[in-house]
């Protein structure tokens, strides 16, 4: 929805770029294995583009860090407005499932984390290269 929502001229800039993606604590030879991803992703079973962006993107393939790191700013505050968030209230028993190839997640602390703790799978599955 993020992605659909972007002004047509902002979605012609964005277009091929690739954001390159790493863990938040790493070291300079681990962050010289850092992986590219299309910052545009078409998903393989609808046809639908998303923008692929995260807490671990560090900047814009073959852009200058601060200008990359800016675009990829107003890109996550653009993705992370309201009518594009969904907040799960939770009750005992639920399970979430999402799709890492068009969404954003992550933990809120909206819940007793006193009394209860947040307990995380990840499954992976093979697909499609990211395209």
């Amino acid at each position: 929805m993020a992605y659909a929502a972007l002004p047509d001229e902002v979605k012609r800039r964005i277009a091929g770029l690739r954001v390159v993606f790493s863990p938040k604590f790493v070291t300079d030879p681990q962050r010289r294995t850092a992986v590219a991803h299309p910052l545009v992703r078409t998903h393989p079973d609808t046809g639908d583009k998303a923008l692929y962006l995260g807490n671990h993107a560090l900047g814009i393939l073959g852009m200058p860090a601060a200008a990359g790191a800016a675009l990829l700013g107003e890109l996550l505050a653009h993705a992370t407005q309201r009518r594009f968030v969904y907040t799960h209230r939770w009750h005992v028993g639920d399970l979430i499932v999402w799709d890492n190839r068009c969404l954003l997640h992550r933990a809120v602390a909206n819940y007793d984390r006193a009394r209860y703790r947040r307990v995380l799978h990840r499954s992976l599955v093979r697909g499609t290269a990211p395209f």
